[in-house]
C-alpha cells in the first residue's frame, strides 16, 4: 500500500529576534564606552629635573591658561571646585591614591595658589605638581 499522508515540513523562516537583540545590545555597549573615552587637552608642562613617573590610583586636576579647572577631563567651575576636590580627598581615604595638578605655564599664579590652598584645608596632604623632563624640553627652545 502507498502512503498518502503529507509529511509536515518546518518552517524555513529565520527568526530576527535574537539577532536584533544582540544589535541593539551592541549599540547600547557602544554608547556607553563612548562615554567612558578619555578626552583630554595636551598641556605644554614646565620642565622640572627631580620629575618622575607615578603609579596607582591618580587624580589629575588641570588648570588651564585661562584659569579654567578640569577634574579628570570633566570641567569644574570655580566655585563648585572646593566640593569635587572635597570628595577626591575622601575617597583617598578609603583607598588611596594621588592627586595630580597639572598646570599651563602660562595660567594664572593665583588659580595655582586657589587649588593648593583648597586642597590643604580640606586635609589633603600630599599634592604633586606634574613636571617635565628638562631633556624633552632641550630641542624645543
Amino acid at each position: 500500500m502507498l502512503s498518502f499522508r503529507h509529511r509536515h515540513r518546518p518552517e524555513t523562516d529565520i527568526d530576527l529576534t535574537p539577532l536584533m537583540d544582540v544589535i541593539f545590545i551592541l549599540l547600547i555597549f557602544f554608547i556607553v564606552a563612548s562615554a567612558f573615552a578619555v578626552r583630554g587637552l595636551d598641556i605644554d608642562l614646565p620642565a622640572a629635573r627631580s620629575s618622575h613617573a607615578l603609579s596607582g590610583r591618580v587624580v589629575e586636576v588641570r588648570l588651564n591658561k585661562d584659569g579654567s579647572f578640569l577634574c579628570d577631563g570633566v570641567p569644574v567651575e570655580r566655585g563648585f571646585l572646593r566640593f569635587r576636590l572635597q570628595d577626591i580627598v575622601r575617597s583617598f581615604r578609603q583607598s588611596p591614591g594621588q592627586l595630580v595638578l597639572k598646570a599651563d605655564p602660562e595660567a594664572p599664579v593665583e588659580a595655582l595658589v586657589y587649588v593648593v590652598d583648597e586642597v590643604r584645608m580640606l586635609g589633603g596632604e600630599k599634592l604633586m605638581v606634574a613636571t617635565s623632563n628638562p631633556e624633552d624640553h632641550k630641542g624645543t627652545q
